[in-house]
């Protein structure tokens, strides 16, 4: 989901804390690392269409073993998504505009009370089987986009003789590591867009409409975020960005500086709506993968791919709920509830460019073994967005960072298990895994040559060109498809064929 409202109240104001006056000039640099990775995310989805998103591209490249490493990335991503979220929520946002609109406080620890009650509300949601309707998701998410520049416009007129181009120097900020630390933040802001590449199984034409709704709606995300964040710098006083992270709801405080309280508070609402849903949704995404891989005998076991009647994996999501809050909660003792949410929010952009580089650094081979290689996009521009990427990692780790430091040590640990993990997984249930994979691709339509030996459990079998593809795809029994609807019931895709 693309939020602009909750991003202006978690992860820009966590930017902010690094960048300060140079806040504008972090999105400018997140923009450009935005549109570099968004390359890979076009390339890939104009020839795999799946549910699985960058866990399959990578899938179709290289096979399971990386990506099921890959999906690992993803899984670390979004459950730290539900920690930072349900975090942010119960100890800095709720605080932050209950004094902001009314000017109380509450006892300190009260935040503990308000997280459990936020994620005990989530987890039945999910448990119900109850989630963001994508209908909904796309109305509301293009009212704020539209509510948020007509606010921030007016934000910039009142402004007047404030205005400056000084906000795009990276002086203001305290250290060029900070601006570095801030840039992968902005650009974990802005990467919505990349949850469309998780539709292809829902769209009717994905090979087309994927790409262009990836493209719009990356571009629509990124020039709004940063004219938002030209907008609050100015309104708040560039030379006092210092302070704009410890005010806790800034955004609102600026928005109802210049506009009015009634605004304010319609604010609040739209921010608690993203958040619910910014957490409901990875919640069930981070449960379903966990499902999928313990469902195929990869990496976690058995128990997990336990269903309910409504095929919901009740126990993945239970054990996910319940280690967010104690994860958050841990977070929130040890650091404090900002520099905890920080810390999360950190490790979930950590792991979900780790992620990114794995689709960027498979797109060549992807593309080779199509014979369709194009040396700049398929190689040259994802290594450049790798290269950058890893840039902004490596400053936090250096110079040291108390805050920050724990993630890409976290991050790093949870790669290493997970390459670990992928290469004890025995041969058979890799294959097993990538054979159902490509009939799910065949059944998808698919017309891209695909790995040697990934249509059959028999090592010894040529690759298969476009034409035997499409040959087998359109000949596959039909006795072979119900046996797919019935053994992954999850499947919406196959299931709804034979209806």
């Amino acid at each position: 989901m693309i939020s602009p409202a909750g991003a202006m109240a978690a992860t820009m104001t966590s930017s902010a804390g690094y960048a300060w006056g140079s806040l504008p000039f972090s999105y400018i640099l997140a923009i450009i690392a935005g549109t570099l990775l968004m390359n890979t995310t076009v390339w890939y989805s104009m020839k795999v269409a799946s549910s699985g998103g960058y866990y399959a591209y990578v899938f179709a490249a290289v096979g399971p073993r990386w990506g099921v490493i890959c999906g690992m990335m993803f899984i670390l991503s979004y459950f730290n998504v539900v920690t930072n979220g349900i975090l942010f929520v119960g100890g800095v946002f709720f605080p932050g505009f209950i004094q902001t609109m009314t000017g109380a406080t509450y006892a300190d620890k009260a935040w503990i009370g308000i997280m459990f009650a936020f994620i005990l509300l989530i987890y039945i949601l999910a448990f119900l089987g109850i989630r963001a309707s994508l209908d909904y998701s796309l109305v509301i998410g293009t009212f704020e986009l539209l509510f948020m520049f007509a606010c921030t416009l007016a934000v910039v007129i009142k402004v007047g003789s404030r205005n400056t181009g000084q906000v795009f120097h990276p002086s203001l900020a305290p250290t060029r590591a900070d601006i570095a630390i801030a840039a992968l933040l902005s650009l974990f802001s802005i990467s919505g867009y990349s949850a469309v590449a998780f539709l292809g199984e829902e769209a009717k034409n994905p090979r087309k409409q994927i790409p262009i709704a990836v493209i719009l709606a990356y571009s629509s995300v990124a020039l709004l975020f940063f004219f938002m964040s030209y907008g609050l710098t100015v309104g708040w006083g560039y030379k006092n960005m210092s302070q704009f992270s410890a005010s806790l709801d800034p955004g609102v405080i600026v928005y109802k500086r210049y506009l009015t309280p009634v605004i304010g508070w319609f604010m609040v609402i739209l921010i608690l709506n993203a958040m619910f849903l910014g957490s409901l949704a990875p919640l069930n995404s981070c449960a379903r993968l966990i499902f999928a891989f313990a469902r195929e005998g990869l990496i976690f076991p058995k128990i997990f791919a336990i269903v309910d009647k409504k095929q919901n994996p009740i126990v993945s999501t239970a054990v996910v709920a319940f280690l967010a809050a104690i994860v958050s909660l841990i977070a929130g003792l040890a650091r404090g509830t900002y520099d905890g949410f920080v810390m999360l929010v950190t490790t979930s952009s950590l792991s979900l460019y780790v992620g990114h580089i794995i689709a960027n650094l498979t797109l060549g081979v992807f593309y080779h073994r199509q014979k369709q290689l194009n040396w700049f996009f398929h190689v040259i521009v994802p290594v450049i967005a790798s290269i950058l990427v890893g840039f902004s990692i490596f400053f936090t780790m250096y110079p040291y960072n108390p805050v920050t430091l724990a993630c890409p040590i976290w991050t790093g640990v949870w790669l290493i298990l997970s390459i670990i993990g992928a290469y004890l997984t025995p041969r058979e249930r890799l294959n097993t895994a990538q054979l159902r994979f490509e009939r799910v691709q065949d059944i998808m339509g698919a017309t891209y040559v695909k790995l040697q030996g990934s249509t059959t459990l028999n090592k010894d079998e040529p690759e298969l060109s476009v034409e035997q593809e499409n040959f087998q795809s359109s000949h596959m029994p039909q006795q072979s498809h119900n046996t797919l609807s019935n053994k992954y019931v999850d499947d919406e895709l196959i299931a709804s064929i034979h209806e």
